[in-house]
């Protein structure tokens, strides 16, 4: 680039910084990161914006460090550093003006799917780059094979849809016409992209303004010193964290069940190296890449590896580039972890949970404590046709979200992302928008795996399509391996997907592409979450509270738990004798 980085280094002394006036501007950054996530959510056109919270924030300094991120998606905000310096790599800064945009999604370079694009901004004052504002937004459709564009037939990268190195597509303020032309042509929902892409520029141009406006109230150099000491004691916490871990290497495996319909289980395998003030991530042992759309480019590896190091350590501390300093990810080239172009990724969503559970299990003979057991999957569909009504083509994107798994410290909750923060999409959303009745929504009993911490409760949505000829690419985990428990807690129940579950069941592959006629009625039926301790040892009021709530069945309590039941005037009632008496047996 042509202006020195050095120029950025111009600070005052951290001892002479005010501990007040650095209090305040760090958490004037951070909220600046969650307001822009609130710009985008409120302007964005497709409900995985708008409503499902598929997307993030980060503010970064000129010198490309992370300074903050909004509280948002972990794969997107662990791997936003890399598309950034390719961004820094690509364009000089005597080559950008206020107002500029430039997009990036390619995923080797950091997006990790073709669907995820990055929006940088760089923020000038009295016309100089101090930094940039980034968002990052899954966007509903960029081409390819399928609708919704994650097409696990896929083989590679050309057939995943449009394909962006840093490209700026956005010349003072506006949206450069060519590049409306190229979505126009490539994508089968432009309007949603374009409308989507506007949302982006919209929450960077605010934090842009925020950023703007914190430098000229406080002045340069003391903003550079924040900066640096912020990731100076966000590093220095994270350190001093890890000392407090017993030293070692912690080896864990596990499967994906697979990874299309002809495929077989791909096998996943870590080692952690806690080494006094530094973790280690050693994939070596995993799978090479697939033949299919689901393979971890390294930026998506490394996202999900820094969310288990910050899920042990300082998990309340504000994202920066501080805290993953102590981290080294290594995969082997090649690998389901760290493929090469032109290997295809774009169905890689369904990887994340499997990568935080992986890095969990091992954790787990460090320090139990820390972890939770393998959580409920979550369901990741795309239906597409033409609505009947208007005329026009439709997407439905969903996520749907299961359980958590139990911990040494309590149950796992129902409905919440475990490793993500997106959000359930409302039902009365999808029933306005589309051709579609949600049947059911509900959780499934007994799904959640028994322990002295029960795992939460898999998750059932039922769709029926009133639409012919509807496309319907399924992305499902966990249907064949259960997500396991810990310290003797069972695992949850496996999850199934099934086509018109009241009439002729048939249960489809989690991962494919399949075509519905007029009335089908799709089933998704989620896992339950691993459970933690020895389901005789938990608490039998706790486990009559389930049963009034129809988490668990009275046989289930009977069965697994061995906890008998008085049923009489007075209501469900514990037979503290009987109890004894059976969990005594089972024991034996």
């Amino acid at each position: 680039m042509s202006e020195t980085d050095s120029d950025a280094e111009i600070s005052i002394d951290a001892d002479e910084l005010d501990p007040i006036t650095f209090t305040v501007i760090w958490d004037r950054l951070v909220a600046m990161c969650n307001e822009m996530g609130k710009v985008l959510q409120r302007t964005g056109k497709s409900e995985a914006v708008s409503l499902g919270q598929d997307f993030s924030t980060g503010l970064f300094d000129r010198e490309g460090r992370m300074v903050a991120q909004g509280n948002f998606s972990p794969g997107h905000l662990g791997s936003m550093p890399y598309a950034v310096q390719h961004v820094r790599d690509r364009y000089d800064y005597d080559d950008l003006e206020p107002g500029d945009g430039i997009l990036l999604n390619d995923s080797y370079m950091g997006s990790g799917h073709l669907p995820d694009m990055f929006l940088v901004t760089p923020v000038f004052v009295d016309d100089r780059i101090e930094g940039f504002s980034v968002t990052i937004a899954h966007h509903i459709d960029v081409g390819g094979m399928a609708p919704g564009s994650q097409a696990v037939e896929a083989t590679e990268i050309y057939q995943e849809g449009l394909r962006l190195f840093p490209t700026k597509v956005i010349s003072e303020g506006e949206l450069e016409r060519w590049f409306v032309d190229l979505i126009e042509a490539n994508v089968r929902l432009p309007d949603e992209v374009i409308g989507d892409l506007k949302a982006q520029q919209n929450a960077n141009h605010h934090g842009a303004t925020l950023f703007r406006e914190i430098i000229e109230e406080y002045d340069r150099e003391t903003i550079y010193t924040c900066i640096d000491e912020v990731i100076s004691q966000s590093e220095r916490r994270v350190r001093e964290d890890l000392r407090e871990m017993p030293d070692g290497k912690y080896s864990f495996e596990d499967v994906m069940d697979n990874v299309r319909v002809d495929s077989g289980p791909v096998n996943l395998e870590v080692t952690i190296e806690i080494d006094d003030d530094e973790l280690i991530f050693d994939y070596d042992g995993t799978d090479p890449a697939t033949q299919s759309a689901i393979n971890s480019y390294i930026n998506y590896t490394r996202a999900y590896s820094a969310f288990v190091l910050k899920a042990i350590t300082e998990k309340y501390l504000p994202q920066n580039e501080g805290i993953m300093k102590p981290m080294t990810v290594r995969a082997p080239e090649g690998s389901f972890l760290n493929p090469q172009p032109p290997t295809a990724a774009n169905a890689r969503p369904i990887i994340n949970q499997r990568l935080v559970e992986l890095n969990l299990g091992a954790v787990a003979k460090a320090v139990p404590d820390k972890v939770i057991a393998a959580s409920s999957h979550f369901g990741n569909p795309n239906f597409s046709g033409e609505d009947p009504e208007t005329g026009e083509q439709f997407i439905l994107y969903d996520f749907m979200i299961g359980g958590v798994g139990a911990s040494e410290r309590k149950d796992g909750e129902e409905g919440i992302c475990s490793s993500f923060n997106v959000t359930n999409i409302p039902v009365e959303l999808h029933e306005t928008r589309y051709p579609v009745v949600i049947d059911r929504l509900e959780l499934i009993p007994d799904s959640g795996g028994a322990g002295r911490h029960r795992g939460g409760l898999g998750l059932r949505k039922d769709f029926t399509l009133f639409a012919e000829n509807v496309s319907f690419t399924n992305l499902l985990e966990r249907t064949e391996s259960q997500p396991w428990g810990l310290e003797g807690g069972e695992g949850g129940d496996s999850g199934q997907t099934v086509l018109n579950p009241d009439d002729e069941a048939e249960e489809l592959h989690p991962k494919g592409q399949f075509e519905l006629e007029y009335g089908d009625t799709v089933s998704f039926q989620l896992s339950g979450g691993g459970g933690y301790g020895d389901p005789l040892e938990r608490d039998p009021e706790a486990v009559r509270e389930d049963v009034v709530k129809e988490y668990i069945t009275v046989e289930e309590a009977h069965d697994v738990y061995g906890v008998v039941f008085h049923d009489d005037e007075d209501g469900l009632r514990v037979d503290e004798a009987a109890t004894e008496s059976r969990r005594s047996e089972l024991a034996a």
